[in-house]
């Protein structure tokens, strides 16, 4: 996914329904191996049984690693994909006569001075963003006064 909103949900449907599907065959290996072990006396039997439900155990963990493996990936893609270091670097140079502040590190927030760029602030929002922010992507927004807080760290360099 390189394009932000290209997909919003992390996983597909073929993820879901392998989720699904080794959750449910450790599950039915485990209750197996339940009435199986509870139905011997013999210890040599019951090692058998147990063997069978670790392997059940084991089939749904995997499952669900893979499951949130997808997710991490998904996630990490849409955060790159939102903050991406090269175009804030660009960025960084078009706004340096609108914007004075420190640029000791580019992850902070900066208290705005002076700007000639309308900013604005959606509900719930504290810091200031430019129109073009990421950030504010399907959100209605407001035109904040500059002196109503700092700007967000990903659309001020």
């Amino acid at each position: 996914m390189t394009a932000v909103g290209k997909r919003a949900e992390p996983w597909q449907d073929r993820d879901v329904l392998m989720v699904c599907g080794t959750t449910l065959a450790g599950l039915a290996l485990l209750v197996t191996a339940w009435f199986g072990a509870g139905g011997t006396a013999s210890v040599v039997r019951q090692t058998a049984w147990l063997n069978l439900a670790v392997a059940g155990f084991a089939l749904a963990a995997i499952g669900q690693c893979l499951w949130l493996l997808r997710a991490r990936r998904a996630v990490g893609e849409r955060r790159i994909a939102l903050i991406s270091l090269a175009p804030q670097k660009e960025r960084a140079d078009s706004y340096e006569d609108s914007y004075e502040g420190s640029y000791e590190s580019s992850y902070e927030a900066k208290p705005l001075r002076r700007t000639s760029t309308r900013l604005v602030r959606a509900a719930g929002m504290v810091k200031l963003h430019r129109p073009d922010c990421p950030l504010l992507v399907g959100k209605d927004v407001v035109v904040a006064a500059p002196e109503a807080g700092e700007l967000c760290g990903v659309c001020a360099p």
